[in-house]
């Protein structure tokens, strides 16, 4: 009798129990599987898997109190009491957060930029290095690393240099002395020089003591954007200089002895071009560089991968530790 009356306490007990038991072999097993073997993930996948995680102990723990024995009353107060909590955090959390985080789905859907993408959003340009759940990294022109809020993206424009080329221009003052049909043939010279292809030039302003040039051109690499802006300058002060053109506002203030026809132009110098140069892009955007080649070369390994499904020779083993060794160098970009 008292073996079959304790059987008969513990029968409402065992759902609940099967429950727990049930709960806690999944969490552990998601733990396992998606957490702790995939240490070297990046922290985007990483903060996935353990919101998955989180949510999914939410739902196992209402599934144990709906399965516990409890009176219909007090089990729908416990579940209105963890809904109150659970709303309670969601109400109270940050606005930013949240802002943030749409912020980030919002871009993963309309994907304006990608990782390798030149752009400029407030006061901030540079090359995207990493897109994240709340914030987008860029390297500045300075090399260094800005974490931009995603909500930034929504409250200003963004400016995105195409990969198919992009306009470099620069701007010039010269005085009224100088004849625009002089000028205009040797600043499109100085643009051709650069690299840029259909150059053109505007007079954008008549001021008080200088007519204001404006010269631009299409640069079809876009990698090399800061090397052309740089080469266009210099190949202007380098055309208009031989050419007998003084670069300067006419109202400038001589304080120094000198005859009036004195131009200040520099003589010139010889200039040896090194052919094994390096591009500052190389040095300035590193890691977006390296980011998307890394994520170009994944790409199109996961596209092999996918056309050797049904082939068993040893070219799929080799490209999946390909795989692995580029996932493992952007989860170390991205740390």
């Amino acid at each position: 009798m008292p073996e079959l009356l304790d059987m008969t306490l513990l029968q409402p007990l065992v759902p609940m129990l099967v429950t727990l038991v049930a709960s806690v072999l999944v969490l552990v097993s998601w733990n396992h599987f998606f957490i702790r073997r995939r240490r070297n993930s990046s922290d985007n996948s990483k903060f996935a898997y353990q919101l998955i995680q989180f949510l999914l102990a939410v739902v196992l723990l209402v599934s144990v109190i709906i399965s516990s024995p409890l009176a219909e009353g007090t089990r729908n107060q416990v579940l209105a009491l963890i809904g109150i909590v659970i709303s309670g955090v969601v109400a109270f959390s940050s606005t930013v957060f949240v802002t943030n985080f749409m912020a980030a789905l919002m871009l993963r859907v309309t994907k304006p930029f990608k990782v390798g993408d030149f752009i400029a959003v407030a006061d901030y340009i540079g090359k995207v290095s990493q897109k994240g759940l709340f914030d987008t990294e860029i390297q500045s022109e300075n090399r260094e690393l800005v974490a931009i809020p995603n909500a930034t993206f929504l409250s200003h424009p963004v400016v995105v240099s195409q990969s198919t080329g992009s306009m470099v221009f620069t701007t010039l003052s010269l005085g009224y002395d100088v004849s625009h049909n002089q000028v205009r043939p040797l600043m499109l010279q100085a643009a051709e020089q650069a690299g840029l292809t259909d150059p053109f030039v505007h007079i954008t302003q008549l001021g008080d003591f200088a007519v204001t040039y404006k010269v631009s051109g299409l640069l079809n690499d876009v990698q090399l954007i800061l090397t052309a802006k740089s080469l266009l300058n210099q190949n202007l002060l380098d055309v208009l200089h031989l050419s007998g053109i003084e670069i300067v506002s006419p109202s400038i203030a001589r304080h120094i002895q000198q005859n009036e026809n004195m131009r200040l132009i520099p003589g010139m110098l010889p200039v040896k071009r090194s052919e094994n140069r390096v591009q500052a892009e190389e040095i300035v955007f590193d890691k977006a560089i390296e980011a998307k080649e890394l994520m170009a070369a994944r790409k199109l390994i996961l596209r092999r991968l996918d056309e050797k499904k049904q082939d068993s020779s040893g070219d799929s083993e080799i490209l999946a530790t390909e795989l692995k060794l580029i996932e493992d160098r952007l989860a170390a970009l991205q740390t």
